[in-house]
């Protein structure tokens, strides 16, 4: 009985005593993933953020739809602005282009041929053309009238007259028909010409700008100095230009920052210029100096989760960028702990009393 007894009490207390347990445990779990440990007396408040290039990652899409047939770089290689990072087969545009600067240069031959009017040499042959169709029809006036004065006193036919009649009439038409296209060999080109073979050789070069525009677009640049992050497709893939294919990211890691995201109730404590320390689990307790660059004007769900069964996923967050000192060499993307240092603990550290409030 009285074991029995002992027995219930022992269990008695291992129950009572279970729920301090588990609270400490749960707390103490929930403080290592949450929360940095935060010295009230020298930080304001604590947020957890992102390391990303000064720069920002710049992600860069395919501009045009086609086989990926060359990357110029590769991940961690140095880029400069404007360098090309990966080419799309352009095979089929060159050729288009070839059919559109031949076409752009017969418009333009034709217009020059246009505004230069005839070649001296055709000038001369047409006039020379002219003048022995002046000839024959002087010969057949000459013909024809002596005929008629045969004619007149018998010694010519009736037929021979007729002949010599349409012999006139054959030379006169053949002379009007040369002096029109020497006319018009002489004369200058008319306005509603000019314009019109002006318009076909703007058409004709835009279309070739235009292919010219397509094969650049070919060529995926990097916007800015800096390095290769990441290469997202491989030569031999097919990308799209609609909907845009993602290819390679690119950033400035000459200098690091921080993303970080504070939690709407502690958005008061944060402000540009703040100094704040940095923690990374890779560093161990070490920490990283760094000041806040730009507090956000616009609260937003929250995105940076730390995968802890108790975090919060209805709360709001700040984005705030910082800046971190010159030789901070993080990699891209690791995730770190932000402390905003205390003012007033910043002032007694200097030497200087805290303001009063």
């Amino acid at each position: 009985m009285k074991l029995r007894t002992h027995s219930l009490i022992l269990a008695a207390i291992l129950v009572g005593a279970m729920p301090v347990s588990m609270a400490l445990s749960s707390g103490d779990h929930e403080a290592a993933i949450n929360q940095p440990s935060l010295d009230g007396d020298r930080y304001e408040a604590a947020a957890p953020g992102v390391v990303e290039p000064r720069s920002e990652e710049r992600q860069l899409s395919a501009t045009s739809s086609g086989t990926i047939v060359r990357f110029e770089v590769d991940e961690g290689d140095t880029v400069k602005a404007g360098q090309v990072i990966a080419e799309i087969d352009d095979s089929v545009l060159r050729a288009q282009l070839a059919a559109a600067d031949a076409r752009a240069e017969t418009r333009k031959a034709e217009l020059e041929r246009l505004q230069n009017g005839a070649r001296e040499a055709a000038r001369r042959e047409m006039a020379a053309a002219l003048a022995e169709a002046d000839v024959a029809l002087r010969v057949a006036r000459t013909t024809l009238e002596r005929r008629r004065s045969l004619a007149q006193s018998g010694i010519a036919s009736h037929e021979a007259l007729d002949q010599a009649q349409g012999d006139f009439d054959a030379a006169q038409a053949r002379r009007n028909l040369v002096a029109e296209r020497a006319e018009q060999v002489t004369e200058p080109p008319r306005a509603e010409d000019v314009a019109i073979a002006v318009a076909n050789v703007t058409l004709a070069k835009a279309e070739a700008d235009a292919l010219r525009a397509e094969i650049d677009q070919t060529r995926i640049r990097s916007p800015i100095d800096g390095v290769l992050l990441r290469r997202y497709a491989t030569v031999g893939e097919t990308v799209s230009a609609q909907p845009p294919t993602l290819v390679a990211a690119v950033g400035d890691v000459r200098r690091l920052r921080v993303r970080a995201f504070v939690d709407e109730a502690d958005v008061a404590h944060v402000s540009g210029g703040q100094p704040v320390d940095v923690r990374a689990d890779a560093q161990g307790d070490r920490l990283f100096s760094g000041t806040v660059a730009r507090v956000g004007l616009l609260l937003d769900t929250k995105r940076l989760r730390t995968d802890a069964a108790t975090e919060r996923l209805d709360t709001r967050v700040l984005p705030v960028l910082i800046d971190l000192d010159q030789g901070v060499n993080f990699p891209v993307g690791l995730r770190v702990d932000v402390m905003f240092k205390r003012i007033g603990h910043l002032a007694e550290a200097n030497g200087s009393p805290p303001p009063t409030p």
